[in-house]
């Protein structure tokens, strides 16, 4: 038995691979994606969130790692033992701990409640995070447990870890849901922290394994949806035509916008909201450099 992080798993989704999945959110991740919808993945281990939208300021939860002054609350998350006594305490919900450990059994037992579905449907178990290569011992035991069980497995990776996970996965017989967030190294140190040398050589890597891949390409309004970043992901996928499904726009929605602000992270601003003909847009310029691709739901 080997033991791991989550943050929550998710039943009867459907958009994180083909038919009715699983997904399994783990928490850890070597980026720092300033548009990330999962924040609370960030972090391998359990942390504290607050959300003052909740809080009553009745100061019940006022410890020596959390202190209020004049209705605001600044916490230090840092020296937080995540005791548990401020969730505990509050009668509003203001307080709540991202993450668990848990072991891989119990993760299987989770996904085999819904087999019947994944059968009928063609749909399976997806690990997310987080990136699911972060903790790499506990997600290959997941995938090799749910290849024992004929459960098909995805997952959604940002392709930075070590090509040894990305072996084994593959020998595994695993669906890749693979970003390409965007191609200049610089500009994607920028933004995520880390440049994609990494990212990019697992990624030929695979294509060279011939294994099961979907590129997916989150497009995040001013930021990497120029023509000069389209133009640069369409050289890549153009040139590796052939060796992947095909190619899937992420749109980019505000949904983590609160769970920053609980975490204490800082928030990214979108001045462009993207809609229907932002797609289109999109869709278009994809086209004109000689790719297609869809537009995820």
């Amino acid at each position: 038995m080997i033991t791991g992080n989550l943050f929550n798993i998710q039943r009867y989704c459907l958009h994180d691979g083909p038919g009715i999945r699983t997904v399994v959110f783990l928490k850890g991740c070597s980026l720092r994606c300033v548009w990330c919808h999962n924040p609370e993945s960030f972090a391998p281990f359990p942390e504290i969130s607050y959300s003052e939208d909740k809080c009553k300021f009745c100061k019940a939860c006022e410890c020596t790692n959390r202190k209020f002054t004049n209705n605001n609350i600044a916490i230090d998350r840092e020296s937080c033992n995540l005791c548990g006594n401020c969730i505990n305490i509050c009668l509003s919900g203001a307080n709540e701990v991202y993450g668990y450990e848990t072991s891989d059994i119990d993760v299987i037992n989770v996904v085999l409640r819904d087999i019947r579905y994944y059968s009928v449907s063609g749909g399976g178990m997806t690990l997310s995070g987080g990136e699911p290569s972060y903790q790499e011992e506990f997600s290959l035991s997941l995938i090799r447990l749910a290849k024992d069980l004929d459960i098909h497995t995805a997952i959604e990776t940002s392709g930075f870890g070590n090509w040894d996970f990305y072996k084994e996965a593959h020998k595994s017989g695993v669906l890749f849901l693979y970003d390409i967030k965007m191609v200049d190294p610089k500009k994607h140190k920028k933004y995520t922290d880390k440049d994609n040398s990494t990212i990019l050589h697992n990624l030929i890597q695979l294509f060279n394994e011939s294994a099961d891949i979907i590129i997916r390409l989150p497009m995040i309004p001013g930021i990497n949806d120029s023509a000069s970043d389209i133009k640069k992901v369409c050289e890549i996928l153009k040139e590796y035509a052939g060796r992947y499904k095909y190619a899937e726009l992420l749109p980019y929605h505000n949904y983590a916008s609160g769970k920053r602000r609980n975490l204490g992270i800082s928030e990214l601003s979108i001045s462009t909201s993207p809609d229907d003909e932002y797609q289109k847009n999109l869709v278009g310029q994809f086209l004109e450099f000689g790719c297609s691709v869809r537009v995820s739901s």
